[in-house]
């Protein structure tokens, strides 16, 4: 058994590149699709955050023709994130879409229903939370946001604090899975309407005004990158912050200006003059950031729910960081394997930050899983496109091409 998993292609979000909505980054994944079993998704399919029903269906056409052509007869596992989750909140417009009615009443019905009418002849699976293939568990990862959370400002972890105790009946943190899907959700519909607003009324814009005026959101939830990079610092004892000085020679002061300026030009054209603020509201963690945060925090949901019991060997996304065969600082014999993302969203807030992304954050990876093989296998196929691996430091991945 041979499974590919990809991740975190937010397809229909402005807020970055969609690589996987552009033929020229389809033609990278392609290859990968001949030599396997299983297709597995791991989340974030869609971006319904930062982008409507219309515009992430229209933008997945060419993923959805390229599995159609190449997966016959095969098997593909979607495993929802939570920015795909507002195709059942906004079920009406989901139903419209999808043509006719719903048979079902959960999520997975209406992903199921999206899936099988676009992937004709391809054996469709949906599970929720988690899956696996032999000895390999896998699962989004979106349950590490609440202990994330808990490292960031005094506003984050009051409001964290507040939904637990909502969501979780009083306890001090999540338990079960139905714990953690009450507080991502809790969280999950508060971020959807503040990333909206922007969007929204002249009185939603008011207010949304208003509390950034006020600061409240500011510093309780959204906040600038160097400020969520201090909190970080301060989670995992600083480990990581610094640039390497080979990665900073790399990429020079006027790369990282040119950079900023065509991301500044690409924002304003995709936006339409949005602000920007819903984007870093929706972060629980950067991809520049220190790896051991994301990690320290998803092994901690994998300790409360009782995964390590079971598997050794754990493949989760959510956090755009590849990763391979890591361990947490617990002392768990629990491996760890990310598949990151396709989309390229740069960290531009200083030169140190964006070389940070390149080097932790860098998209078009997967994971493979082979259940002849001892472990699951990284790969990179966009990385000679990275400026850290010599690639073309002008303009975004689409430029390099």
């Amino acid at each position: 058994m041979r499974a590919l998993v990809i991740s975190d292609t937010h397809l229909g979000a402005w807020t970055g590149e969609d690589l996987l909505s552009d033929e020229r980054f389809l033609a990278r994944l392609a290859p990968e699709l001949e030599a396997i079993d299983e297709l597995i998704v791991l989340g974030d399919l869609f971006d319904l955050l930062f982008g409507s029903i219309e515009d992430a269906l229209a933008a997945a056409d060419g993923l959805f023709t390229l599995i159609r052509e190449r997966m016959q007869g095969r098997h593909l596992v979607f495993l929802a994130g939570n920015h795909d989750h507002h195709f059942v909140v906004r079920r009406a417009e989901s139903t419209r879409l999808l043509g006719g009615g719903n048979d079902g009443t959960g999520e997975e019905d209406v992903l199921r229903k999206l899936l099988v009418a676009r992937l004709e002849g391809v054996e469709v699976d949906v599970r929720y939370p988690t899956y696996a293939v032999g000895d390999v568990l896998l699962t989004h990862g979106h349950y590490l946001d609440p202990h994330a959370r808990l490292a960031g400002p005094i506003g984050s972890r009051m409001l964290t604090r507040a939904l637990w105790a909502i969501a979780a009946g009083g306890r001090e943190e999540p338990k079960t899975e139905a714990d953690y899907d009450g507080v991502i959700g809790l969280l999950t519909e508060m971020l959807y309407a503040i990333a909206q607003v922007p969007h929204g009324t002249t009185a939603q814009r008011r207010v949304f005004d208003s509390l950034n005026r006020f600061g409240a959101l500011a510093k309780g939830v959204g906040r600038p990158i160097h400020a969520a990079e201090q909190s970080v610092a301060r989670f995992v004892g600083g480990a990581g912050r610094r640039v390497s000085q080979s990665a900073r020679a790399a990429v020079s002061p006027e790369d990282f200006r040119r950079a900023l300026a065509d991301e500044r030009e690409r924002l304003q054209r995709e936006a339409r003059g949005s602000p920007v603020q819903g984007f870093d509201v929706a972060r629980t963690i950067n991809p520049g950031d220190p790896r051991g945060n994301a990690l320290e925090a998803f092994a901690k949901v994998v300790d409360n729910l009782g995964w390590s019991r079971h598997y050794q060997k754990v493949v989760f996304a959510h956090t755009h960081q590849p990763l391979a065969d890591v361990r947490s600082r617990s002392g768990s014999p629990v491996r760890y394997w990310n598949t990151g993302s396709w989309i390229y969203e740069p960290e531009l807030a200083s030169h140190d930050a964006y070389v940070n992304y390149l080097e932790r954050g860098w998209p078009g990876t997967a994971i493979v899983i082979d259940t002849d093989e001892p472990e699951p296998v990284l790969l990179e196929l966009l990385a000679d496109l990275n400026p850290l691996r010599g690639g073309d430091v002008s303009g975004s991945p689409v430029a390099r091409l």
